[in-house]
């Protein structure tokens, strides 16, 4: 009888333990979400810099946010611009040419309150490959659970740039996309 009754505790446990195992449907759907949410935070960028729309870039960029911009001179040596988020947004949300920036292949990664955007990018000016290189994006979700706003903010942006044109890109990225002007 004992030993029947072990079996059955044992089942009990065991089914006990399946039922009340994680909805993993609900866990992968909140990744997802959050993934979302920060993909279109950046995507929000690109859209401002299309037109030039300093109120819209800083929507999702904050005033302290550090952007470096790395790329290499005639002599191969690595050279960085810095500027903060207020700098960036009011330079490139002025007048100017036609803007575009790609990304593909995103790595995305959040933890909590931090995430990180990785991904393969160019960026075209009129309707020329202006330079491509590697985005590194870290952002903040920021207000609290009562605010008008609560949602990720860009807090720093590094970027290589490789200028040598459009088809040193395409060789560099196997994934770019097709021109978006040109249509190969």
């Amino acid at each position: 009888m004992r030993q029947i009754s072990l079996s059955i505790l044992v089942i009990i446990v065991a089914f006990g333990s399946c039922t009340n195992a994680p909805d993993q449907t609900s866990e992968l759907h909140l990744t997802y979400d959050e993934t979302a949410a920060v993909a279109d935070a950046v995507q929000h960028i690109f859209e401002g810099l299309a037109v030039h729309d300093s109120a819209m870039l800083a929507e999702v960029v904050l005033p302290d946010a550090n952007f470096q911009r790395w790329s290499t001179d005639s002599t191969g040596t690595w050279r960085t611009v810095n500027m903060n988020g207020a700098s960036f947004t009011s330079r490139l949300g002025q007048p100017g040419p036609a803007y575009l920036e790609r990304t593909w292949e995103p790595n995305i990664r959040v933890d909590g309150d931090v995430a990180i955007f990785s991904a393969p990018y160019d960026f075209w000016v009129e309707q020329t490959c202006s330079h491509c290189g590697y985005d590194a994006i870290t952002l903040l979700r920021v207000g609290d659970e009562k605010s008008d706003f609560r949602g990720w903010r860009i807090a720093s942006l590094t970027y290589t740039v490789d200028a040598s044109g459009e088809e040193s890109c395409r060789k560099r990225f196997a994934g770019m996309p097709k021109s978006p002007f040109l249509g190969y």
